[in-house]
């Protein structure tokens, strides 16, 4: 593991370097692989941090990696590496039974240490061993291997010179998941919880690991008249997690365990990365995630990010033993931290909760196909960021991650609040909206000249009109589309802290409810990362205090309007009126339907499907070039375009008419 002082170095970097505007692009991983492109080419600054720099006070752990500075990857081993000498490095241990406990020991360690000439040696007679109330005869070593393999062999020898020290009798004994790692308890495997040996424990020290570990072992391998100094024993390669080797007293001979080696080649089955949480050294814009690596198609990689305000998504609850009180303090009124929670005695410790005041919640997964222009699941601007990674694989297929980056810049203002009004309107039915900002700036923020409203579940139709501080303004209308619409307005500065900007547009909404989500930036500096806009009372004038809209009713109705662009077009080729969109608008929906759309003749005779396929809720285009199913051109004359839609309830249908002409 790299130093912790090497972590905070890098931290200091990144508050010192912090630009008070501009873009900076910060990377987790990836070092020594080129720079980002921004960076390169001097159009923003660069922070790096490290994979290995994981610091458990920062919430930083990992399980079943291989970390190297340009990446991490599931643990692979070829078919000769023996698993058992690195145990401890995952977590893992040998432990044997001692009194009272599971315990290690400096004697039992020789048989994973690599070394053969190092050995576990027991004279004839012995371990009779006193383990709590009951007599012991044998000598139980249980090895956690720290993770799932695919153990398909196991092999034990005994010193070089002592070949006769072979082991007679012996059992080996396998696991994958502790009782309540399986979600299952003693009274679910027998009745009433009696576990007597209705699980078939073999001896006493099979039930004590039940007992004392909540594990049942398989029983793999029974020998009772061994003669070989080298024992290899087979597996079928499922994934297991620990193994037992129980050697009962040996009556009649010495033994001993130079090595006890496990072998399991290939991938390991799951791996994880939690990385640090990361200070950004002051609250930042965040723009686009993107990543890079490898994944093999059987394989699979989970990435996820979460950002705060401050050090720890968490809040920590300590019992007071007044009833059931919980409270966020410790002994002495001092708040709780993850480790001063961890110091309290575990009678002490309660819940930990979701601060969800000042962290986001985890983002949905993202496609690791898709490492480009994927923004960041934050609702506003944050000082720490975290990532999660999950990783897939089988024996033979597995993944690496270079690096994940992102793009970050300070906030154009230090708070933006909205609402939109009216919050609840009739479906499909266009319908005059008022976009309510209210930002608060500072002497040192850049502040905004252009305001972006997107649509989720509602069409964009026009900017009607622009507000500051209850005054018409002239705005730019830079663009103006479905989804998308972007408008200029006069440059706010911290002259207008506290001037609420209203966006009067025209639009519509499709299904039980759609989001107009809003962004601003400056135009003069393009490169930095568009703000958000936060759902709030941005003006006592509006009741909304929400960025969404509701439906009243919806009643039945799937299909809306059929809009046939006037119903006349001319597809003579001469590049004027020559495809007629077919538009129509999906409502209701929470799941893409299948959808034709298609031409007929007077007769009712098929001319044309132009769509077939399955459309989500919203307004849809489907262009007709004048050709029939042959390709040809169709002759002039008056022709049915209809479009069908199939729902649990039936199916659904518009029809108009449209005059082709030449």
């Amino acid at each position: 593991m790299v130093a912790f002082s090497g972590f905070c170095a890098a931290l200091l970097l990144a508050a010192s370097s912090m630009p008070a505007a501009g873009l900076t692009v910060y990377r987790l991983g990836g070092e020594g692989l080129p720079l980002p492109p921004e960076v390169a080419s001097e159009e923003a600054d660069f922070v790096q941090f490290s994979w290995a720099e994981l610091d458990a006070d920062l919430q930083g752990t990992s399980e079943s990696l291989t970390i190297a500075p340009d990446g991490i990857t599931p643990l692979f081993f070829p078919a000769d590496f023996n698993i058992a000498t690195t145990v401890k490095d995952r977590g893992g241990y040998l432990h044997t039974q001692g009194f009272q406990a599971w315990i290690e020991t400096d004697d039992t360690n020789f048989i994973n240490d690599g070394d053969p000439a190092t050995a576990y040696y027991e004279e004839k007679g012995s371990n009779r061993v006193n383990v709590g109330d009951d007599l012991r005869f044998g000598k139980t070593l249980l090895f956690d291997l720290g993770g799932l393999f695919a153990v398909d062999r196991i092999r034990f020898f005994t010193r070089t010179g002592n070949e006769d020290n072979y082991i007679e009798l012996f059992h080996i004994w396998t696991n994958t998941l502790t009782i309540e790692e399986a979600g299952i308890s003693s009274v679910d495997l027998c009745t009433a919880g009696r576990t007597d040996n209705c699980l078939g424990f073999i001896n006493r020290a099979h039930r004590d690991i039940y007992d004392r570990k909540d594990m049942y072992f398989n029983a793999l391998l029974e020998v009772k008249e061994n003669t070989r100094s080298t024992v290899d024993v087979e597996l079928t390669g499922e994934y297991i997690r620990r193994v037992v080797l129980f050697v009962p007293s040996q009556p009649t001979r010495d033994w001993e365990v130079a090595e006890f080696e496990i072998f399991a080649p290939g991938y390991v089955p799951n791996a994880s990365y939690l990385s640090n949480i990361l200070d950004l050294g002051q609250e930042v814009t965040l723009g686009e995630l993107r990543w890079s690596g490898h994944k093999d198609p059987e394989a699979g990689v989970n990435i996820r990010s979460q950002s705060g305000s401050d050090a720890d998504p968490n809040i920590y609850w300590r019992y007071t033993f007044r009833g059931d009180e919980q409270v966020q303090y410790d002994a002495k009124g001092r708040p709780l931290t993850l480790r001063t929670y961890g110091r309290l005695e575990i009678s002490e410790r309660g819940k930990i909760t979701r601060d969800a005041e000042n962290w986001d919640f985890w983002s949905t997964t993202y496609d690791f196909s898709d490492s480009t222009k994927t923004r960041w699941a934050a609702a506003k601007p944050r000082r720490f960021v975290q990532f999660e990674l999950d990783f897939q694989s089988n024996i033979a297929a597995g993944s690496r991650m270079n690096f994940v980056e992102f793009t970050a810049s300070a906030p154009a203002v230090t708070a933006l609040v909205g609402e939109i009004d009216p919050y609840r309107v009739e479906t499909a039915q266009v319908t005059p909206f008022t976009y309510a900002i209210r930002p608060t700036i500072g002497v040192d923020d850049p502040g905004f000249d252009r305001v972006e409203i997107s649509a989720q579940g509602g069409r964009l139709v026009s900017i009607n009109g622009v507000r500051i501080g209850g005054r018409e303004v002239a705005f730019e209308r830079v663009a103006e589309g479905a989804e998308r619409l972007v408008v200029g307005v006069p440059r706010l500065s911290v002259d207008h802290t506290e001037e609420v900007v209203e966006v009067d547009f025209s639009g519509e909404i499709f299904r039980y409810g759609a989001t107009f989500a809003s962004r601003v930036f400056n135009s003069e500096t393009p490169q930095e990362i568009w703000q958000p806009v936060q759902p709030g009372d941005a003006t006592a004038l509006r009741d909304g205090n929400t960025l969404s809209v509701q439906a009243f009713a919806l009643g039945s109705r799937v299909l809306g309007a059929l809009d046939l662009a006037g119903g006349v077009f001319t597809p003579n080729g001469d590049g004027v009126n020559d495809e007629l969109d077919l538009a129509y608008e999906l409502l209701k929906l929470v799941a893409p339907t299948p959808v034709v759309v298609e031409v007929r003749d007077l007769a009712g005779g098929l001319v044309r499907t132009v769509y077939k396929g399955l459309d989500a809720a919203g307004r849809h285009r489907r262009p007709w070039d004048g050709l029939d199913e042959y390709g040809q051109r169709v002759a002039p004359g008056i022709y049915i375009c209809r479009v069908e839609v199939a729902t649990e309830e039936g199916r659904r249908q518009r029809a108009g008419v449209v005059a082709v002409a030449y």
